[in-house]
């Protein structure tokens, strides 16, 4: 089993520097560029199948990298970016405008909920089933997905709580390749890896 997760390229909303969550932004002219290095880079390392979430910055990578790979994509619903609710589409000045209180909350150690938030809980067993679904596959499997999917199935695999923030950046394009030890555990072999991308890499992270 070897799993390759690779966050989509540069979004429109990403360029525009705003949280995205569950809205359909497609790929900006960056981003498609990122894509077809990235599609190139697989093809040669190769891989059974191509499988992502179907969100259209997601879809649209992985439509790039399947046809470099001579391979059909398979949509996973469950592979889908965190539901933000209510905080999606804005920049990060406007959340402060809006919500007020997510930086008390932030002072004071917890973790703010917008209103429509999917919840962490329900985030983490999506996933979770997810992620037992393709290990179950043989070979390698390429699953493109989201910076807030990427580094919440890191989190899973080395046994960190969901709601620490920040110790998975994932930029886009970015490979993530998890793997299973003699003992059936799974691994990071590697994280965050962005050498394909010949100086075009976008790392700041916003889902």
């Amino acid at each position: 089993m070897r799993l390759i997760l690779v966050r989509h390229g540069e979004s429109v909303g990403n360029a525009a520097g705003v949280l995205q969550g569950r809205l359909d932004y497609g790929l900006s002219d960056l981003g498609l560029r990122q894509a077809h290095l990235t599609g190139g880079h697989l093809a040669d390392l190769g891989a059974d199948r191509v499988v992502s979430s179907p969100l259209l910055r997601a879809a649209t990578t992985a439509a790039v990298i399947a046809d470099a790979m001579r391979l059909e994509i398979g949509l996973e619903a469950d592979l889908a970016e965190y539901d933000i609710g209510e905080g999606a589409g804005l920049t990060a000045s406007q959340l402060r405008e809006r919500f007020p209180e997510m930086l008390k909350s932030r002072a004071r150690g917890e973790r703010f909920l917008f209103p429509g938030e999917e919840g962490r809980d329900a985030f983490h067993e999506r996933l979770a089933d997810a992620l037992e679904r393709l290990r179950q596959l043989e070979g390698t499997t390429v699953a493109v997905a989201h910076g807030g999917v990427i580094g919440a199935i890191c989190h899973m695999v080395v046994g960190l709580d969901l709601d620490r923030p920040g110790a998975f950046m994932v930029g886009n394009c970015s490979l993530t390749e998890i793997t299973q030890d003699r003992a059936g555990r799974l691994v990071i072999a590697r994280h965050n890896d962005m050498c394909h991308l010949s100086g075009i890499e976008t790392t700041f992270d916003r889902g």
